[in-house]
């Protein structure tokens, strides 16, 4: 973009040659006060695309063009000196636009890598989440199964005590009538 820049400034630079190229010479293709007019327009330009306002550069670049055909309308500047000052003019919006258009995909792209890169964050924190949340529910199911073997102990044991207590009350005693 930086030699977009320099290129639209050597432009602008030419125009403003162009421009003040008018007040030398016999018969005046440029009359001074619209030459210094222009001129002050020219820099205005200049001074707007080197500071990146692009589409302020644009936008000057217009009213730069609107004051050459009222001047050419006047009488102010010759047709020829007219159509040598407006290709310079279409020149320099050539550049600005497509150093505007640069601009934009640039940012265009920016944006869109900012907001794969948000995604992706995104999909990392809920892959996090969710692996935090298995181990929570990993942790849970581990400590359930134990509780599990403890109750199936217990209920090992409790029915170990009821079987031998059941075999005891079933057992004869000697001392007993019917054994």
């Amino acid at each position: 973009m930086t030699r977009r820049r320099c290129r639209l400034a050597l432009v602008s630079l030419a125009l403003a040659t162009l421009a003040l190229s008018g007040c030398a010479g016999a018969p005046v293709p440029l009359q001074p006060a619209t030459a210094e007019q222009l001129q002050s327009g020219v820099l205005e330009v200049t001074t707007a695309a080197a500071e990146g306002d692009l589409t302020g550069a644009q936008s000057l670049l217009t009213s730069l063009e609107a004051s050459l055909r009222t001047a050419a309308a006047g009488g102010q500047v010759t047709p020829e000196r007219s159509a040598e000052i407006q290709a310079a003019i279409n020149l320099v919006g050539t550049d600005l636009t497509a150093a505007i258009d640069a601009a934009q995909a640039e940012a265009d792209a920016r944006a869109e890598a900012d907001a794969r890169a948000a995604a992706e964050a995104q999909a990392a924190q809920e892959a996090a989440d969710k692996e935090a949340a298995d181990k929570e529910d990993a942790d849970k199911a581990a400590k359930a199964s134990d509780e599990a073997a403890k109750a199936a102990e217990e209920a090992k044991k409790a029915a170990d005590e009821a079987a031998k207590k059941n075999e005891e009350s079933n057992s004869c005693k000697k001392d007993d009538e019917g054994c």
